[in-house]
């Protein structure tokens, strides 16, 4: 069943970041996805949903490079990203993060972000040996990582060890190292996983604010469903490799195919 957004979500959709059209990736005899499109719009939180084997973390990575599909497409920002490799995926601007934190245990917050900051002039030997060719460079680096810092609710932690921060600060600095890469579209896995109810709507309400502050585009995969539909602007459900239901985050948790889907899946 081909599902599409009403004439009304179209046209608040029209600014178009990110679009798969008709993938199919196969793993041997199994299809892992079966035709999937899905259309993400800028400026929008999009949570993608579905029991365990439902195909999500499949297709993200295929949207990020990490899987060629055997047929379909992924266009960003008008452009087939098809097969494009990750580095430069991520250069353009499509950031993930992973539900496992992996950040420099012994680096500090603040070294942590600027690791995750692009190359400068300081890393080109014939450049680095000229400080005026990159204290500029170091300077704004610092500085963008301490307002990002600011963003998050972190500054006081700057100086702490990655080792030290609780879970839910460890799940932001991997927002913020992205941020840092320069994220247009970020792609979260369960950012509210291992963390406590309390954190998760405060980890979700920085994603609001950095989506309202500083225009970035939402895909989110999360299996706590009840705090992150309270957040996002819409939703798309698949189960066995096909997407069942889309629409606003209720419509689709209310839908008999998604229901079933869990309770079968």
């Amino acid at each position: 069943m081909a599902l599409q957004m009403t004439e009304k979500e179209e046209g608040s959709a029209s600014d178009i970041i990110l679009e798969t059209r008709n993938i199919v990736k196969r793993f041997g005899g199994v299809v892992a996805l079966a035709g999937v499109s899905i259309k993400i719009p800028r400026r929008w939180i999009v949570l993608l949903i579905g029991p365990n084997g439902s195909g999500k973390t499949t297709l993200v990575n295929v949207i990020t490079g990490f899987l060629k599909p055997e047929e379909g497409k992924v266009i960003y920002e008008g452009r087939d990203i098809t097969g494009v490799e990750p580095h430069i995926i991520t250069r353009m601007g499509i950031v993930r993060t992973f539900q496992i934190p992996k950040p420099f245990i012994n680096l500090t917050v603040l070294e942590n972000l600027l690791a995750a900051y692009p190359p400068g002039p300081h890393e080109n030997p014939y450049k680095a040996v000229s400080k005026r060719s990159w204290v500029k460079t170091e300077e704004e680096a610092v500085e963008k990582a301490f307002d990002i810092l600011k963003a998050l609710g972190m500054e006081r932690a700057w100086d702490q060890k990655a080792s030290e921060l609780s879970g839910a600060e460890l799940k932001l600095l991997e927002v913020g190292r992205a941020l840092m890469s320069g994220a247009k579209l970020m792609i979260l896995d369960e950012p509210a996983a291992g963390v406590n109810p309390t954190k998760a709507h405060e980890i979700f309400s920085v994603i609001r604010k950095l989506r309202e502050e500083r225009g970035i585009t939402f895909l989110i995969i999360e299996h706590r469903i009840d705090i992150a539909s309270q957040y996002v602007d819409y939703t798309y459900a698949l189960h066995l490799g096909r997407l069942i239901s889309q629409g606003p985050p209720q419509k689709v948790l209310n839908d008999k195919a998604v229901i079933e889907s869990y309770i079968g899946g």
